[in-house]
């Protein structure tokens, strides 16, 4: 790039690195069209006699022709509307966890966190690489639209709910709603970042958790989490606050497909069926509803998502449901899970590797530090969630905090792992490099996982210790986070970035189902013969079982609260010493990864800058003598 053609940074925000329009347009090349997400170039298009500008490919990759849209005060009001998006997530993020855990406890089921949360990760899983197809297939403020009517959908079904069957039933709908929007939001912000601020943009996104967390124990004491109706507010404000505060992005997307088209250019928010028919790339009539049905089907895999969702489900929901089966382990309904779990791993491997058209994990994209970034953040959320699982749970039984303190504690570590996040992202922008960076945090982190343990084994416990603990996790955590999103993202061609995005958020998933199976397996075998043990001379089987399905009950209980402590801490044993085992699996991954350079480019494979027209006027009037002329 001629340094002539770069304008003063203050004029734009310093994600962006721009040309000018000459320096950008290209010839379109054949060998890049198909049917995955590809790189995006502005161009002349031949069959416009070069005077039309459309995007090269299709894809929700595609960004400059949201530039012919967005120039001056109109990018800082797309940026505003992401900003809104990230403070409105932080706030419920900040609040629904601790409203979750009293909704189960307020059915007696208070166990059933770990099976809720193994659905949920799956789920998150599996509809992770679906909505960022649906994004492209659709369009992108569509496809917002419609996360968050299942988001709205998830929470109406929660406040409502009569049985914690309802309870589960409406997190499962919303985990599809928010997956979609963090997916959408996700893939946007890393096309208008260069490698260089990619991190610092991601942790900016995430940065309002800081100051909500210290709100929201204000809000979950004001809105009575231990009351029936409290929690039930807790849930439904959302559904409220949500589509409202989310209406002026979804409504700039919209506005902007709709200007990009008046001026005759392709936008981010357009269909890729759009797209490739304005490129000539589709041949013959427009396809009917059935033949995109079943086009698009094959596109996103959606036998291999659907099998790999069933298999992982059958294979991990016995461990979160054997305590309460009868005859447990011996239960035939359990046994035949996990028999139909094996079949259905098997049956997606062979599709996978013989069948799929356009298979999960392609093997373009298995470079060695997606692999390893892979690992680090499986392993990561593995270890992680056998230790988060109840981890608030027995620290309300086993600590006398109050309901704002308690909040304020169970949100130390998502405002560490945003507030550390910034800095590593600025770490990461003015060094280039992640490598060095993210094994440090690893390290960090098995740290702060054996200053927890430490807190496990002892009747007295500091409170600077059990909050250090959870401030060096996450200051850990946030170098590893960041560092992998990055490594993901630079290893592979901007076409197949959100694909890479999306395996990378596929295992990780996966590795905090497998995790949550294996803690509720361990809270439900061990909690109830530690209460039997200390307490079963003292208490009848009945009173057991209360304590054992409320958190609530087990803190009021006065009479022997001392054996009801040493119940729980003998119980998070077992959950933090594999957790501190396995922290050292990312530590090996994370130093075979590449510390690629960080740079302006998009990403370390191809050079190819993200870049911004300067010149809207002299866009939109070229725009508008080539519609003339056509």
């Amino acid at each position: 790039m001629a340094s002539n053609t770069e304008s003063s940074v203050t004029q734009r925000p310093p994600f962006f690195n721009r040309q000018t329009e000459e320096s950008v347009t290209k010839k379109h090349d054949p060998e890049q069209t198909g049917e995955g997400l590809h790189a995006p170039e502005l161009l002349r298009d031949e069959e416009t006699h070069n005077k039309l500008l459309v995007e090269q490919d299709v894809g929700v990759t595609k960004i400059e022709a949201l530039y012919v849209v967005f120039t001056g005060w109109k990018i800082w009001l797309l940026w505003g509307s992401i900003a809104l998006i990230a403070n409105v997530y932080a706030l419920q993020g900040s609040t629904t966890s601790t409203y979750l855990s009293f909704a189960t406890s307020a059915f007696k089921s208070h166990a059933l966190l770990g099976t809720i949360g193994v659905v949920t990760s799956i789920m998150t899983a599996v509809m992770r690489p679906f909505e960022a197809k649906i994004a492209d297939l659709v369009s992108r403020p569509a496809a917002l639209t419609m996360s968050v009517l299942f988001y709205c959908l998830g929470y109406i079904t929660v406040a409502a709910s009569k049985n914690v069957t309802d309870v589960a039933a409406g997190e499962v709908l919303y985990t599809i709603g928010t997956t979609g929007i963090t997916a959408i939001m996700s893939i946007l912000l890393a096309d208008i970042t260069s490698l260089q601020w990619r991190g610092l943009a991601s942790g900016l996104y995430s940065a309002p958790y800081i100051y909500t967390a210290f709100i929201a124990g204000y809000i979950t004491s004001g809105i009575n989490a231990y009351s029936d109706n409290g929690w039930r507010w807790g849930f439904g404000m959302f559904v409220i606050m949500i589509p409202v505060l989310m209406a002026p992005a979804i409504g700039v997307l919209f506005w902007a497909d709709s200007k990009a088209k008046r001026l005759g250019a392709l936008s981010l928010a357009a269909s890729s069926y759009t797209r490739r028919y304005t490129l000539g790339q589709e041949d013959g009539p427009k396809k009917s509803f059935t033949q995109s049905f079943v086009h698009w089907c094959v596109i996103i895999d959606v036998v291999g998502l659907l099998l790999m969702a069933f298999a992982w489900a059958m294979l991990l929901l016995p461990f979160t449901l054997y305590a309460s089966a009868k005859n447990h382990w011996k239960n035939p309904s359990l046994i035949a899970m996990f028999v139909i779990g094996g079949i259905l791993m098997i049956a997606f491997t062979v599709w996978e590797l013989k069948f799929a058209k356009h298979p999960i994990m392609p093997k373009r994209i298995l470079n060695r530090s997606l692999i390893c970034s892979c690992v680090i953040d499986f392993s990561y959320y593995l270890s992680g969630y056998i230790h988060s699982t109840y981890y608030l749970s027995w620290v309300y039984v086993v600590v006398d905090w109050s309901a704002r303190d308690y909040a304020f504690f169970s949100n130390i570590t998502t405002v560490g792992l945003c507030l550390f996040g910034v800095a590593a992202g600025l770490i990461q922008r003015y060094t280039h490099r992640y490598k060095y960076l993210q094994v440090t945090g690893l390290c960090l982190r098995i740290i702060g996982q054996a200053i927890v343990y430490v807190q496990t084994r002892h009747t007295y416990r500091s409170a600077g210790l059990m909050v250090m603990g959870p401030v060096i996790i996450s200051m850990g955590g946030a170098c590893s986070v960041v560092g992998s999103q990055v490594a993901a993202q630079a290893s592979v061609p901007h076409q197949d970035m959100a694909l890479a995005m999306a395996l990378l958020a596929l295992w990780t998933r996966i590795g905090g189902a497998i995790g949550g199976a294996i803690s509720a397996a361990i809270w439900t075998n061990q909690l109830p013969k530690h209460l039997q043990a200390n307490l079963g001379q003292y208490l009848n089987q009945t009173q057991l079982t209360n304590i054992y399905g409320s958190i609530q009950v087990a803190r009021a209980q006065k009479l022997h609260r001392e054996l009801i402590i040493k119940s729980y801490l003998d119980t998070a044993w077992y959950l933090e010493v594999p957790t501190l085992i396995l922290c050292v699996v990312p530590l090996i991954a994370g130093l075979l990864t590449t510390n690629f350079f960080l740079g302006e480019n998009h990403n370390a494979i191809e050079d190819k800058k993200v870049v911004i027209h300067r010149d809207q006027d002299s866009i939109d009037e070229k725009l508008s003598k080539t519609r003339a002329e056509n």
